[in-house]
């Protein structure tokens, strides 16, 4: 299934769109700033992703609680 789903993506060249879509949210919340480059291991960034991973894990864990 995946393989099929890359393929797609590779034929509609939605790849990019996703890429597009991940970047403006990853400038939404403040983890990349526009035109300056940036290291995907800077250390803000690694922060901030690991902050919100954790705030997925409390809401996931709230959520199994309360179902």
């Amino acid at each position: 299934m995946l393989s099929e789903f890359r393929a797609r993506l590779v034929d509609g060249d939605a790849g990019r769109e996703v890429f597009d879509a991940v970047l403006r949210a990853a400038c939404a919340a403040g983890l990349v700033k526009r035109g300056k480059r940036q290291r995907t291991d800077a250390t803000h960034v690694l922060a901030a992703t690991r902050d919100l991973n954790r705030l997925e894990f409390v809401v996931e864990t709230l959520r199994t609680a309360l179902n």
